[in-house]
């Protein structure tokens, strides 16, 4: 009787064992694209100076609303991470990995700039703009992620990188190291 192979049997090839920089990356990629469409970033509570009134309208805009220019970045730095996560998943029966970490490490650090310096320093529409919305802030954490996940996987990828150089030269060390008969 021959039996599945379960996820103990199967060889290492074929499984997908994504690294903690990848899951940083990815988990906060997709926590960045909710964010960006699904809450507020940004609120019209009262305009200083005026009077409040009950008609006055209040509310509050997106980040793919508010940030006309930086959304277009923070879904290209959406794409390049979700996407390194799925070309590590299509490259996993032939052993070998793209290096991508340090491609997202750079795409991450500079969206995260830009959203830290849109949502904490200069507000769109200053004029009408007075408050950050608690999307805003997790946007930011979300962008910061990303860097440190990519950054992370830069790591792994060179830790890897490593253990593969030093393994592939044991064999000829040792063989060298043997006594000639």
């Amino acid at each position: 009787m021959v039996e599945a192979p379960t996820a103990e049997t199967a060889e290492p090839a074929q499984r997908l064992r994504l690294r903690q920089g990848a899951l940083i990356t990815a988990g906060s990629a997709l926590v960045l694209l909710v964010v960006m469409f699904a809450t507020k970033w940004y609120g019209v509570d009262e305009i200083p100076g005026r009077v409040a009134t009950r008609t006055q309208v209040t509310h509050a805009a997106n980040a793919w609303h508010a940030l006309t220019i930086v959304r277009w970045l923070m879904l290209a730095t959406i794409i390049v991470a979700v996407g390194t996560v799925l070309l590590h998943g299509s490259q996993r029966s032939h052993g070998t990995k793209t290096n991508t970490g340090p491609l997202v490490a750079v795409l991450g650090s500079i969206t995260a700039a830009l959203v830290i310096y849109r949502v904490l320093i200069d507000l769109p529409s200053a004029g009408s703009v007075v408050d950050q919305k608690f999307g805003a802030i997790i946007g930011v954490l979300a962008a910061i992620g990303i860097a440190l996940g990519g950054y992370e996987s830069m790591l792994e990828e060179r830790e890897r990188a490593k253990r593969g150089a030093h393994g592939s030269r044991a064999p000829k060390q040792a063989a060298s190291r043997q006594p000639e008969r």
